[in-house]
């Protein structure tokens, strides 16, 4: 059976799976479920290979290949999408984790007794969103992690602190609500047990990277976390810029999502982990500082810059250059996989999308149609289906 007749073979709606265990650590609008990388990459590469994923959002792709013994190369301009990312692959050690989170806990409630917690500079907007009580609490947890010296691990805690933010704060309904900035009402503001909340999802951390290091290590044996670590690299900002900076040939496999025209908001969607983190908190020093406005002004395909004039045309030439990366950095003969997707509320992409490829050289081997589950739908502007697309390097 070749390569092709391997995948038509397969039902890419995956109906019966979802992201579970390190994959659900951290809400991210639009993801694709794990069983797509997961299927593709063993494919595409040998052990060792070397995947890249240019739109690296929540680290799904990074997740797979590196659970899979490959490789990987993650990109994104959004900077929690790379916190959350970074603390999919760290693989903490357990015991040293449990210390930290056992003295983020004794030096928060040390904080409560003492009345010594600085006031949250945006105190006023946070208010709006959250009970006093689980505000102030939730302050004393982020001062608490914030003296953590270790930057991996302090970050990994930033990461189960942002997981959080969502279900402390009073706005009941789903994340859009919280990405169109919509306060809940004052009378719907109620009290959420930070404290707990965060321990819980803490000890969740604690044994759901346990467990996915264990995975690790059915395809690499007797490989320890610092080694497992070693095999992947984040690297914030534009991917068009950050691809200029690979060698021609350099890449074994490209497997990507590009932000679908006009349909989702990433930056937008994790508001309140901007509200609460500040830039010596989000972003090590590679990153350079984050600017909420300015990262979301410049988001290729934004849902809110939809309406800005000539969006579909600026669009559709940042994907042209995209195109013309991938086709120098994959090596010959090699594979790229896009999940695309578009709402019937919006200009047509993906016809558009096949054809800037085969422009740059690209050869469409193979089209499926994969169904969405209604739940994901719901955040995704009336996107029903989408493509898995895979071409070859001519």
């Amino acid at each position: 059976m070749n390569i092709n007749e391997q995948l038509e073979s397969v039902d890419w709606s995956f109906p019966n799976l979802g992201n579970s265990g390190i994959h659900s650590l951290h809400w991210y609008p639009a993801t694709y479920v794990a069983a797509i990388p997961g299927t593709l990459i063993p494919v595409f590469t040998e052990k060792g290979g070397l995947v890249l994923d240019p739109f690296n959002g929540s680290g799904t792709s990074g997740v797979e290949a590196i659970r899979l013994g490959r490789h990987f190369i993650g990109m994104d301009t959004n900077p929690v999408a790379l916190l959350m990312s970074q603390a999919k692959l760290h693989f903490p050690d357990p015991k040293s984790l449990r210390k930290h989170i056992d003295t983020i806990i004794r030096d928060s409630e040390k904080l409560f007794s003492t009345q010594e917690t600085i006031p949250h500079p945006h105190t006023e907007e946070l208010s709006a969103w959250y009970h006093i009580d689980t505000l102030n609490t939730l302050n004393r947890l982020l001062t608490a992690i914030l003296k953590i010296s270790n930057n991996d691990t302090r970050r990994c805690l930033l990461a189960i602190f942002s997981g959080v933010l969502k279900n402390t704060s009073s706005q009941g309904r789903h994340w859009g609500w919280v990405c169109d900035n919509v306060k809940p009402k004052p009378f719907e503001i109620t009290f959420k047990d930070a404290l707990s909340t965060f321990i819980n999802a803490a000890n969740d951390y604690i044994k759901i990277t346990d467990q996915s290091h264990k995975l690790v290590q059915v395809h690499s044996e007797n490989e320890t976390r610092k080694q497992t670590r070693s095999r992947y690299r984040l690297i914030h900002g534009d991917c068009v810029t950050n691809m200029q900076q690979l060698p021609d040939e350099h890449i074994d496999f490209i497997v990507t999502s590009p932000p679908y025209y006009g349909v989702a908001d990433y930056v937008k969607s994790q508001r309140l982990s901007y509200l609460w983190f500040d830039k010596d908190e989000l972003a090590p020093e590679q990153l350079g500082y984050r600017d909420f406005e300015k990262l979301r002004s410049h988001e290729s395909g934004a849902r809110s810059n939809r309406t800005r004039k000539n969006s579909h045309e600026l669009y559709m030439a940042f994907i042209c250059s995209f195109f013309t990366q991938c086709h120098r950095v994959l090596k010959k003969g090699s594979s790229m996989a896009l999940v695309v997707g578009e709402s019937g509320a919006r200009a047509s992409t993906t016809n558009e999308l096949i054809l800037a490829a085969e422009a740059e050289g690209f050869h469409l081997s193979l089209r499926r149609e994969r169904d969405i589950k209604s739940s994901r739908r719901r955040l995704m502007a009336s996107v029903k289906c989408e493509d898995i697309l895979i071409f070859i390097k001519k």
